[in-house]
């Protein structure tokens, strides 16, 4: 038996965690830029230290993961609807 891949639609609610883990990964990218633009070019500009750039990577990171597993368990669900 093969297994197809699971192409299902997620109403808005589902998204959050995709929507958070696009907001937190772009503002750790422009953390990592703004400090490189502080090191070249000597610009006084606010900048997230190192905690607060592992921070922002860890909570990007547990979106990504929540996001994940909440696909991978529709598409159980969608496999196997008798079981609950």
């Amino acid at each position: 038996m093969t297994d197809k891949q699971c192409n299902t639609e997620f109403p808005w609610r589902d998204r959050i965690s995709v929507i958070l883990f696009a907001f937190f990964f772009g503002l750790y990218i422009l953390n990592v830029l703004i400090g490189k633009a502080i090191i070249v070019f000597k610009w006084n500009f606010f900048h997230f230290g190192n905690v607060g750039e592992f921070l922002i990577l860890f909570a990007a990171s547990v979106a990504f993961v929540v996001t994940a597993l909440h696909q991978e368990a529709v598409c159980n669900l969608n496999r196997n609807p008798d079981k609950t």
